[in-house]
């Protein structure tokens, strides 16, 4: 049964707002056989998608999503859409803190999903911000100062709400930088600043020698909810083989400077051609399909994903190939950490790539798998990597596209796959038990 977000996707291309994307697939697929690699087919996909930039969450990156939905739908697959949502947080414009007759600038830090707000009370030491260091009222019409430690941030300011505080400062109980998050936003909170251990320290041992009448103030910050897609589809096996299955993903969004030709609309026509290459093939493993959103956004679709699994799906994945970058020059690499990973990187080898350790893919790279490897999928990263690459994202346009690097990174997947997947192929070793990873946030919320 489709969700209702899945018709209103729809509707929004019926409707025409999303023509630059909207087009009708490539004439091709009408007449196309499946036997080879079709080159063209491979670069039409990706001058559909890099008509325009694909930022998440916009209307652009629906519809590239709805196109590849719609190829897979052309070779058969039957297609699910994941919805999942997210929120993002945009700095206060101001963020100061004053304490009255003490002249000291202080250098405030904002906690991520802080509310605004402009609140001057009396201070009072609240601990670490447990429901116990709120015991008696202590904190009803004040402002607490609390230090990390103990319990999430996050928990600290509603305990610290919940017992009538107007605001909150958390300091720091270590040394170094410190990018503090109250994990999402709250629905009972107050506005909150971070001060540094020093200046909590500081700020302390006042307070409790003379009362202290402070202001804190946070204006400007925006905190907005999005939504994006993930489209998967599943190649069930024509022979025994349900407890194994194979992952080949991509991304269908952009950086919202670029129109993301090869990153990642290269990864996402060589998944299709591959799907196609698939789709009537016997099976004993199943091989499941997976167009990423939001991966731009902080890695938000691989999350999504990895978080929907069922652990009988985690146990049942032997190899995850993350396809990223592969329409340029540059030898087709295999990034891997070995493990479990290890031997689905060998038949790539054996095939035509390249081997490299882990350590030497770019950091960005590294960072869109580590949501599946955190989650215990043995993945690995296959690209292209040259000297030339650069950070210039306006220059990742359709004429940097090289046909026959599609066709050969295509050509190498669906080969690889087919030794794991295919009924005349020997059975893949089955995985292994596995400890499921859980991920943490690039900011601290404890």
């Amino acid at each position: 049964m489709r969700s209702v977000g899945h018709y209103a996707l729809g509707a929004l291309l019926v409707w025409g707002s999303l023509l630059p994307l909207s087009d009708s697939l490539p004439q091709a697929y009408a007449n196309q056989t499946r036997a080879g690699v079709d080159a063209e087919l491979l670069y039409s996909h990706v001058e559909n998608l890099a008509k325009t930039a694909r930022p998440a969450a916009t209307e652009t990156e629906f519809a590239a999503g709805v196109y590849v939905e719609n190829a897979l739908r052309s070779y058969g697959y039957e297609t699910v859409l994941q919805p999942f949502s997210y929120d993002t947080y945009q700095p206060p414009a101001r963020l100061s803190l004053a304490i009255e007759g003490w002249e000291r600038s202080w250098a405030v830090q904002p906690l991520t999903f802080g509310p605004n707000g402009v609140q001057t009370a009396e201070l009072v030491d609240a601990g670490y911000g447990r429901a116990a260091d709120f015991a008696g009222g202590v904190a009803r019409g004040k402002i607490a100062l609390v230090k990390r430690g103990e319990i999430p941030f996050g928990e600290k300011v509603r305990q610290a709400a919940a017992a009538g505080a107007v605001a909150v400062i958390i300091w720091d109980d270590r040394e170094g930088e410190w990018r503090a998050s109250l994990g999402a936003p709250l629905d009972m909170s107050v506005p909150v600043i971070g001060l540094s251990r020093e200046e909590g320290q500081l700020l302390q041992q006042r307070a409790l020698r003379e009362p202290l009448k402070a202001t804190v103030k946070v204006e400007g910050s925006v905190t907005s909810r999005h939504t994006s897609y993930n489209i998967t589809a599943l190649k069930r096996p024509t022979e025994s083989g349900a407890a194994r299955r194979v992952l080949i993903l991509a991304h269908h969004d952009s950086a919202a400077s670029s129109p993301g030709a090869n990153d990642d609309a290269s990864g996402v026509a060589v998944l299709l051609e591959v799907a196609r290459q698939l789709a009537d093939s016997r099976l004993d493993t199943e091989v499941q399909l997976v167009s990423l959103g939001a991966v731009t956004a902080g890695q938000r679709g691989q999350r999504a994903f990895s978080e929907s699994l069922s652990e009988t799906d985690r146990q049942k994945i032997v190899a995850a190939y993350y396809v990223d970058e592969v329409g340029r020059s540059g030898r087709l690499t295999v990034f891997t950490e070995g493990g479990e990973a290890a031997l689905a990187a060998d038949l790539l080898v054996e095939a035509g790539a390249q081997p490299s350790a882990w350590k030497n893919a770019r950091p960005e790279q590294r960072r869109e798998l580590e949501p599946l490897t955190e989650a215990g999928i043995p993945a690995l990263l296959v690209t292209r990597q040259s000297a030339e690459e650069g950070n210039d994202r306006t220059k990742d346009v359709l004429v940097s596209i090289e046909k026959e690097q599609l066709a050969q990174a295509a050509d190498l997947i669906a080969s690889v796959v087919g030794q794991i997947a295919d009924t005349a192929t020997p059975a893949y070793p089955p995985p292994s038990g596995r400890t499921n990873g859980q991920h943490e946030s690039e900011e601290d919320v404890e």
